[in-house]
């Protein structure tokens, strides 16, 4: 009966230790997603900025041959 009840109370221990690791994950993965959302608005770019780059590039490119 001892066994038992010294069993009980390690798996206990290691649920509530799973428990608390996947609770770290999560709050890790929040950080990361927040974190990808700010750097893709400053990866994003509008038709007409990418249009001055292309002719920018260009000019750029005659000028230097």
């Amino acid at each position: 009966m001892a066994f038992e009840s010294y069993m009980v109370v390690l798996f206990g221990a290691v649920i509530v230790i799973q428990q608390f690791l996947m609770y770290l994950m999560y709050v890790r993965i929040r950080q990361l997603l927040t974190e990808i959302n700010s750097i893709e608005g400053k990866m994003k770019i509008t038709d007409h900025e990418l249009d001055g780059l292309i002719q920018k590039v260009e000019e750029f490119k005659r000028t230097s041959l």
